[in-house]
């Protein structure tokens, strides 16, 4: 905000209405009321036109996956932040999720451990990536049960089965 010869007037602001927080940049206006019409022009351009979504809370559960060699059976993944992202107004029913999760997960887990990855894409193009991660910390299982998991994976692998599907 202010002004030089070589950048003329210029101005950063933000506004916020219904939770979607937007910011607007203009440079190189001739007088301290161009720069702030200009800036008032793209904020209502900005609201008029993109929504901001929730769409994930911080941990929240969105997948339960097998542990092998694990004192549990299973863990829950998620995101650790919240996700908001701000997508072009009527685009949210083209809105995917795909979750990419390792194919073996083997205890021992450390909660906040990356298993996986989530991509939200709108009309295809991504908008959002972040890792999904353990929501808790799962032990090794005692000796025995390491060994059967150890062979029931071998099996599984050796058949072509799917090591993620719990059983």
């Amino acid at each position: 905000t202010g002004h030089t010869d070589a950048a003329g007037y210029c101005l950063v602001a933000s506004a916020m209405r219904d939770g979607m927080r937007l910011v607007s940049v203009v440079m190189g206006t001739q007088s301290e009321e161009a720069r702030a019409t200009e800036s008032q022009k793209l904020l209502t351009y900005g609201f008029r036109y993109y929504e901001t979504l929730q769409l994930y809370d911080a941990r929240e559960s969105l997948n339960e996956v097998r542990v092998w060699g694990g004192e549990k059976p299973s863990v829950r993944m998620g995101l650790a932040n919240k996700v908001a992202i701000t997508i072009p107004r009527g685009t949210k029913d083209n809105l995917t999720a795909t979750m990419d999760i390792d194919r073996v997960i083997q205890a021992p887990i450390i909660e906040d451990q990356a298993l996986g990855l989530l991509t939200v894409k709108v009309d295809g193009a991504m908008v959002y990536e972040a890792p999904l991660v353990a929501l808790s910390n799962i032990g090794e299982a005692g000796f025995f049960r390491q060994l059967w998991d150890s062979l029931a994976l071998f099996l599984l692998e050796l058949f072509g089965g799917d090591p993620l599907k719990l059983a």
